[in-house]
């Protein structure tokens, strides 16, 4: 068993590494594909004004990113009227934090615990640029309502002190999330989970799961079911939260196609190659041979194993 699990780490972890040098190739080996539900050009007006020697994001990693923050960002204004955008992450996953701030250029990774990192900005300029990425551009109701309180916040800021900007028209829009473009992909990396259980006999469980606190935002898991063909949407035993779960072997193999052309790129890259393993093996019939399902537990439980 031992010498089982050290190897499965050791065919996870360069999987990692390959995330981190390279972030599954982002910028080079995706298709192409359409961004038109996400309007960008006020944030790329406003990214060549304050950075004009950057080389701008590409929309690729910007509705990566849109996603991401909707599952893993916080908007925040503080007693004194000061702002500030963070994520936090597992040290795990320190090089996801480090990459968005080499591509956005701007913003630091600092640590917050022994265990967790977080990329954070509070300068007002590069606030704004972030403000101007968001700004119509989200997706989940209840993160729209906790943005428009932050850019109320922003036009207040702005105003005063030293450095003063424009402020800013909360824009009032509707998007639903495709299977065309990265911000499932980044909410996934947020929010999603791949799991597989072998139960002692015959059977199993095998599962593709993303939870979501608030009534207001279960129209857009509920959408999930039509973009994937499968799955539904129950209550979660926690409180005011909601999961969509697509289970099956039939079924998950409808988001193959998704996931192998718009990469996670957190540790959840990992889950999901490991996810997709087991998956051969369960259609293989392994779980039916005593000793081959012994070895497919142990293998079901390392799709996880860095979460």
């Amino acid at each position: 068993r031992d010498i089982l699990i050290n190897y499965y780490i050791l065919a996870i972890i360069p999987i990692i590494k390959i995330a981190k040098k390279s972030s599954f190739l982002f910028k080079l080996n995706y298709s192409t594909s359409s961004t038109s539900n996400f309007c960008l050009e006020s944030f790329y007006s406003k990214y060549n004004e304050h950075l004009p020697g950057n080389t701008s994001p590409s929309k690729k990693f910007l509705t990566w990113f849109i996603g991401f923050t909707e599952g893993e960002g916080s908007f925040i204004v503080n007693n004194r009227g000061d702002l500030c955008f963070v994520i936090t992450q597992s040290n795990l996953d320190i090089y996801v934090l480090e990459y968005i701030k080499e591509i956005l250029g701007f913003g630091k990774v600092i640590p917050q615990s022994k265990t967790t990192s977080r990329y954070v900005t509070q300068n007002k300029k590069e606030i704004e640029l972030l403000v101007h990425l968001f700004n119509g551009n989200l997706i989940l109701p209840r993160r729209k309502e906790k943005f428009e309180e932050f850019v109320k916040g922003f036009n207040t800021w702005v105003t005063k002190g030293r450095i003063q900007l424009n402020t800013v028209e909360i824009k009032h829009t509707y998007i639903l999330p495709s299977l065309d473009n990265n911000w499932l992909s980044g909410f996934t990396d947020g929010e999603g989970c791949f799991t597989c259980s072998i139960n002692k006999d015959k059977g199993f469980s095998f599962n593709f799961n993303i939870s979501q606190k608030w009534e207001q935002n279960v129209k857009i898991l509920e959408h999930l079911c039509s973009l994937f063909n499968a799955g539904k949407v129950s209550k979660h035993s926690s409180d005011n939260a909601y999961e969509y779960r697509i289970g099956g072997l039939e079924n998950c193999r409808n988001v193959f196609t998704y996931f192998n052309n718009y990469n996670l790129i957190t540790k959840k890259s990992a889950s999901y190659v490991a996810w997709k393993e087991v998956h051969g093996d369960l259609l293989n019939k392994n779980h039916l041979d005593p000793i081959k399902r012994v070895e497919l537990k142990e293998k079901a439980k390392l799709i996880n194993k860095f979460n």
